[in-house]
């Protein structure tokens, strides 16, 4: 990659970031005969136990793939709500979250990134392959992105250090002349925990906080390098590094 500018590497987060997880209610509504307002609990309760579980295993030395714990936490989200359908129904229900649709400003960003010289887009999850992989088709989003970096790799959760010092490991096994220091990979993510995260593990950190209620997080004292409202402010952002 030859340019001017001194290499930054940008590791996408993608659910929440890229994809819109709290999307996954309206598929939620037909498939459990529930109403609006119910789906939209449960696509919360969903998202809350899918990111506690990872959270509990991280804190218990133990692993299960993300797929294995995206279901016992619609599992769990359902049973509080006094639901049990049958496995059918769980099928099609974990095959609408690996078409979440992107946000709008996903691909644009993306493609706008690509074609920068001195930056490289990584996919940065604890999805598996199999799940990251057929979201970003289902997105269009896969040809954005050249490499990724799963949780997988590692067998632990986002915020554990040992996945961010992992990550720049990967970043620098391309076998350039140039490492890129960790203070120049740019964690993206719309999550707080993931934010900390990286920036605990000497990372840099842009949250998207595309409500725009400002930083609340209280668990460190760390906080993001930078923060915007959508992935297209990104593009301007990097271009300035």
């Amino acid at each position: 990659m030859s340019s001017s500018k001194p290499k930054h590497v940008l590791a996408f987060d993608i659910y929440g970031t890229i994809l819109d997880t709290s999307s996954i209610a309206a598929a939620l509504q037909p498939l459990l005969a529930v109403d609006a307002a119910t789906a939209a609990q449960l696509s919360q309760l969903w998202r809350r136990y899918q990111l506690e579980y990872t959270w509990r295993l991280n804190s218990m030395g133990t692993y299960e793939p993300f797929d294995v714990v995206t279901r016992r936490a619609l599992e769990h989200a359902l049973a509080e709500h006094g639901l049990a359908p049958d496995a059918r129904t769980l099928a099609h229900a974990m095959a609408a979250y690996s078409r979440l649709p992107a946000f709008a400003d996903a691909a644009p960003a993306l493609h706008a990134l690509a074609a920068l010289p001195h930056v490289e887009v990584v996919v940065f999850s604890n999805g598996t392959e199999e799940m990251v992989t057929a979201a970003l088709a289902a997105g269009a989003l896969a040809p954005r992105a050249r490499r990724m970096f799963l949780a997988d790799a590692v067998r632990t959760y986002k915020p554990a250090r040992a996945l961010y010092d992992a990550l720049v490991r990967f970043v620098n096994s391309d076998g350039a002349e140039d490492d890129v220091p960790a203070d120049r990979v740019w964690l993206v993510s719309g999550n707080p925990f993931d934010v900390t995260g990286a920036r605990s593990a000497g990372l840099q950190a842009i949250w998207v906080d595309r409500p725009g209620r400002g930083w609340v997080d209280r668990a460190s004292t760390f906080e993001p390098s930078t923060v915007v409202r959508g992935l297209g402010e990104i593009v301007d952002f990097v271009r300035s590094l």
